[in-house]
């Protein structure tokens, strides 16, 4: 008896074990394993890709003036300061010249002869009225005493412009940048006695490399940074040969606006460094590089295909595409170990469809 009951709970356990596995072998059967990697994909995009650069200028006015004496002589008096507004015409200082004593003489020797020649001419004159001397006497002393006329006012205006040299103008409305003359100085034709910056407008030199030479133009905007502000400038003038001492090309922004900077101080400005207008491009991720040749993984009828590719410029986001891709191409941008030349491949929205379709069945059933 008792063996016959351990021989029905074998047969119990046995037929549940046989239930057991079958259902459980039914479920496996159902269950379906993706093995392909999920990616993402998208087409080339026409976009501008724009590179900036910072650099370093200096602010110089739009105009400057070295006032430089235009004869020598001892300077009598200076009536001005480094860092003084001045107008223009207004005395900077006077001179004394011994060339001007000179002159003087020559004035006063030609206006004598000037006199005594004028003189003659009267005395000819008469006599040649009572016919005491000739046609041709007259006419040779009207000639001296008009020759003694002209070198009396030549050697005026001379002496005129040498005096008037003696008196130095401020030749602009502007800010005296420095003094190079004290009294009693000695003022020469070959140094500067001040530099006067102009009134108005200011400027910012700087200088660029050749491959940022080849992306700015005259008329160009530029950003200007100095104590938290901001200013808008315009390139005016860009050179056109290498500064031998910079090694740069030397490039001119004048400020669109009025700013309190000082001349001679530092500015930041930022500078189209590169740029590609209009050009294809693909996220950076896409873009892999196999012994320092460019490629990318293309999608095509669920197959990553490995492209070569040209590139150009990017930057933190996208890149610039050469060649190598159509406008219609199916780039893969998202990585995976297992994404290879030639390995199927499931598009991420074509993915969740299957998912979203696969959940609708099994409600269904």
């Amino acid at each position: 008896m008792k063996g016959t009951k351990i021989a029905a709970a074998a047969v119990v356990i046995a037929a549940a074990a046989f239930i057991g596995y079958r259902f459980l072998d039914q479920e496996e059967a159902e269950t379906v394993y993706e093995s392909r990697p999920t990616v993402t994909a998208e087409t080339p995009r026409q976009e501008d890709i724009i590179l900036y650069t910072e650099l370093i200028g200096t602010v110089e006015p739009v105009s400057k003036a070295d006032v430089i004496p235009k004869m020598a002589g001892e300077v009598l008096e200076v009536n001005f300061q480094a860092g003084d507004h001045v107008e223009a015409g207004q005395v900077l200082c006077r001179l004394d010249s011994d060339a001007l004593t000179s002159l003087k003489l020559n004035v006063d020797s030609a206006q004598l002869t000037l006199a005594e020649a004028q003189r003659n001419l009267s005395r000819i004159q008469a006599l040649y009225e009572s016919g005491t001397v000739s046609q041709q006497e007259l006419e040779q002393v009207q000639s001296a005493a008009q020759n003694a006329g002209i070198a009396y006012e030549a050697a005026q205006n001379q002496y005129n412009l040498q005096l008037e040299y003696t008196t130095i103008t401020a030749p602009i409305s502007g800010t005296v940048e420095s003094r190079n003359i004290e009294v009693h100085d000695f003022a020469s034709t070959g140094m500067p006695i001040c530099t006067i910056a102009s009134d108005g407008q200011i400027q910012v030199d700087f200088g660029v490399t050749e491959r940022t030479f080849s992306n700015i133009s005259v008329g160009e905007a530029v950003s200007i940074e100095k104590g938290g502000n901001t200013y808008e400038a315009t390139v005016t003038e860009i050179g056109s040969m290498l500064n031998a001492a910079t090694g740069l090309y030397d490039v001119t922004a004048v400020l669109n606006e009025q700013a309190d900077l000082a001349n001679g101080s530092r500015v930041k400005l930022t500078v189209v460094r590169d740029q590609a207008l209009g050009a294809m491009t693909v996220p950076l991720s896409a873009v892999n590089y196999d012994g320092g040749i460019p490629y990318v993984y293309c999608l095509e009828n669920g197959i990553a295909v490995r492209t070569d590719v040209e590139v150009g410029i990017h930057d933190e986001e996208r890149i610039e595409i050469l060649g190598g891709l159509e406008d219609g191409s199916q780039v893969i941008y998202s990585w995976s170990n297992e994404l290879v030349d030639g390995a199927e491949v499931l598009l991420k929205g074509a993915s969740e469809a299957t998912e979203e379709s696969g959940q609708e069945a099994g409600e269904d059933a």
